[in-house]
């Protein structure tokens, strides 16, 4: 592959050779050699050695021929890394070697002349310079960024924007909150353009695929609706730095769409610094991205697990901001488009090597098989290296070794079959196999033989090394069954359609109550009966192989509870009593404004039913309740002497300042407004949003609230509390509740 750098200019600095470590050590005045590969060494043997003898040689000193250079015979040797420098002085000392030499690194192309690139650690940690001098991206691959949009004006975004779509909330696909604009920079930013910052896609476009709302949210119909239009519309790679805690097919299916039509999905694993799954990067055809920090340690906020593919980084991350900025944001929502990036590169240089007229596959394979072993347990294949994954050599194939065993006793199996769904190879005596040439990848490796039951699992292969999957068999055990009778627990008649489960199979049972589970595998089971209007009864049965296990259940009826309700009035004059107090003894609720009550869940039977409220005398009658209906008492209850006087709320009044919203309240006895008096109300925003304030009435009895920057919308305020000493509430006078409109 040619190898393409966009407008920048290549300086080498040719340092003094250091040919040949077995020569006398450099004196200490000359000039310091330039940095090298701490893994890769040179080596040219004298024109005579013989290819056996060379791998000897190799095989003496540790080294492992990568390739050799045409033309010249220098083979490229690698070595453990961090032991370049003492590897080629031995190789040096050998006879039969010309020279040794590390593998020097010149500096050509550097860096990217944005000038933010020297803030972003993350590109250097990820090798995406040296990715840069395999692969630039292509104009021809589209990242769509499902989020809060991106800036539309923006120098480093703008040109790269080749589509708009709005599926969220928002009347606008421009980014007002500012996530969106952030992420789509760290994907890819305009790269090279003497301004801002650099991203990982460089020459890759961006589609701007709007899903969430300007308040950072939106539905998960938002999200899948976006995924799709991506997919239908020209998308290589979907970026979504977004998620939810809740499953979802219908997100699942979007994201298996995605995939089925050739695109790389890729999502951030979520920012609880646990291993509870998010959604959609939880799902297989998505990659989940967790977030490292400069130290490629896993950042104290990222998710992490088994479900988690790959990591990137995502602490204090430099990135373009809405308005035309340029900011730091930390997160997995950073980690993810670091991967987007990465992706969009990788599809320039991989092939379509299993011949399913897709890329995504062999991209995936190519990101998550060339990444950095950062020793970090839960981020799956470990940290991306963009430089390993756009690299043109093949990789190494690894290999699948392992051991099939007897489950009962763990003795070998020997001739039983084991596959990874291409190659077909036995076990031997000692019940050892192995598969070889395997490109890195998943595989499913799956056993076999007959009288056994197959068995499989999954393993992953890194390029280079051997895979181990052990598996053991379970012999072949015929079925047994399950059989028993249901009766009525009252009458002992049998129970005719009653449902009977393993938790595997279902049966009813027929016209005597019987019913017989057929085909039940040797073990231990928790078999359930269950009928409508009668309480499910469990228990635990073991299965021998080959026979029948007795099951029998009694089923009690279930009881509805019942409920009791009415109103509580006033005595004197009719009036409903608010906020009374009614209780059966075990539960009690509370009067609404016309003075009705209700109290549920009452299982049937006698009670005392007391209504009581301060200001009145309690009152207390019997009522029987029967299953499932609920029986009507009415409470009149006489006034005691008050000794305190009453006050109330008179008015509640709104008034708009500039983008404040204030609050009056009115508190007022028969004298007139009452000070001193303790107010609280709750303000909720038909967006959803509730503010709560208190405060206390001036000398005229009015207390006054401020809502700062207010959104617009409708609003209703209700006073919660209202307290005074010496004076009591009377909720029968004035009003509790107001509501008001703002702007629209």
């Amino acid at each position: 592959m040619k190898k393409t750098i966009i407008a920048l200019v290549v300086a080498v600095l040719l340092i003094s050779s250091f040919s040949t470590i077995a020569s006398a050590a450099p004196p200490d005045n000359q000039a310091p050699v330039s940095d090298f590969s701490q893994e890769r060494i040179l080596v040219k043997f004298q024109p005579n050695v013989s290819l056996p003898e060379a791998a000897e040689i190799h095989r003496q000193l540790g080294g492992q021929v990568k390739e050799t250079i045409p033309g010249i015979g220098v083979q490229v040797i690698t070595v453990p890394k961090g032991q370049a420098k003492a590897k080629a002085k031995a190789y040096g000392l050998n006879a039969r070697v010309l020279y040794a030499e590390p593998d020097f690194v010149a500096q050509a192309m550097g860096s990217p002349d944005d000038p933010g690139f020297v803030k972003q650690w993350g590109m250097v940690k990820v090798e995406a310079a040296q990715a840069w001098e395999v692969t630039a991206g292509s104009p021809s691959v589209n990242i769509a960024i499902l989020d809060t949009g991106i800036d539309l004006d923006h120098p480093d975004l703008a040109n790269k924007i080749m589509s708009n779509a709005n599926f969220g909330s928002s009347p606008t696909v421009d980014d007002i909150h500012g996530h969106g604009t952030h992420v789509a920079g760290i994907a890819a930013a305009m790269t090279n353009n003497g301004i801002g910052v650099a991203g990982v896609g460089c020459n890759s476009t961006l589609m701007n695929v709007k899903v969430l709302g300007d308040n950072g949210s939106g539905t998960y119909s938002s999200v899948a609706s976006g995924i799709i239009w991506a997919a239908d519309n020209g998308a290589e790679v979907i970026n979504m730095s977004l998620g939810g805690s809740a499953a979802s097919s219908t997100l699942e299916d979007a994201i298996n769409y995605a995939w089925s039509n050739g695109v790389i999905v890729v999502a951030a694993a979520g920012n609880s610094g646990s291993t509870t799954p998010m959604y959609p990067a939880y799902y297989a055809n998505c990659m989940a991205v967790a977030a490292t920090d400069y130290n490629d340690a896993r950042a104290s906020f990222s998710n992490y697990g088994d479900w988690v593919d790959v990591a990137a980084p995502g602490a204090s991350i430099y990135s373009t901001l809405r308005n035309s900025g340029y900011g730091y944001m930390s997160g997995t929502s950073m980690a993810s488009p670091h991967v987007a990036g990465l992706a969009a590169l990788v599809f320039t240089a991989v092939s379509d090597t299993d011949g399913d007229g897709k890329l995504n596959d062999e991209v995936r394979s190519q990101i998550e098989g060339t990444c950095d072993d950062v020793g970090v347990s839960g981020i799956g294949y470990g940290r991306i290296n963009a430089a390993q994954a756009v690299g043109s050599e093949p990789m190494p194939p690894g290999a699948i070794i392992g051991r099939v065993t007897d489950a009962e006793d763990g003795s070998a199996i020997s001739g039983a079959e084991v596959s990874d769904g291409i190659t077909i190879v036995l076990t031997d005596a000692t019940g050892m196999y192995t598969i070889d040439d395997i490109m890195p990848g998943s595989y499913q490796i799956v056993a076999s033989k007959e009288g056994f039951q197959t068995s499989s699992l999954t393993v992953s292969v890194v390029s280079g090394t051997a895979a181990v999957a052990d598996l053991s068999l379970s012999q072949i055990i015929v079925p047994g069954t399950i059989t028993g009778s249901v009766i009525d627990a009252q009458d002992a008649s049998p129970m005719v359609g009653a449902t009977v489960t393993d938790g595997t199979s279902m049966v009813t049972t027929d016209a005597s109550g019987k019913y017989t589970l057929a085909d039940v595998p040797a073990g231990s089971y928790e078999v359930t009966a269950s009928k409508e209007g009668y309480e499910s009864s469990s228990l635990t049965v073991d299965v021998l192989s080959g026979t029948a296990a007795i099951a029998d259940f009694s089923l009690s009826e279930v009881v509805v509870p019942g409920g009791i309700g009415g109103l509580v009035t006033d005595a004197e004059d009719g009036s409903p009593v608010i906020g009374a107090a009614v209780t059966d003894g075990v539960r009690t609720t509370t009067t609404d404004v016309v003075g009705q009550y209700t109290i549920v869940d009452v299982p049937p039977g006698s009670y005392e039913v007391t209504a009581s409220k301060e200001g009145y005398e309690s009152v207390t009658s019997s009522v029987t309740v029967v299953s499932g209906a609920t029986s009507e008492m009415n409470f009149s209850l006489n006034q005691t002497p008050s000794m305190s006087p009453t006050m109330w709320v008179d008015s509640i009044s709104f008034v708009e300042k500039g983008k404040n919203l204030f609050i009056e309240v009115a508190i007022v006895t028969a004298n007139g407004g009452l000070p001193g008096a303790d107010v609280s109300l709750s303000l909720e925003c038909s967006n959803g949003e509730v503010w709560n304030f208190s405060g206390t009435s001036n000398n005229g009895g009015s207390v006054r609230f401020k809502l700062g920057k207010a959104p617009v919308g409708s609003y209703l305020t209700t006073v919660n509390s209202l307290t005074c000493s010496g004076f009591i509430w009377d909720m029968s006078k004035g009003i509790s509740s107001a509501s008001y409109a703002l702007g629209g």
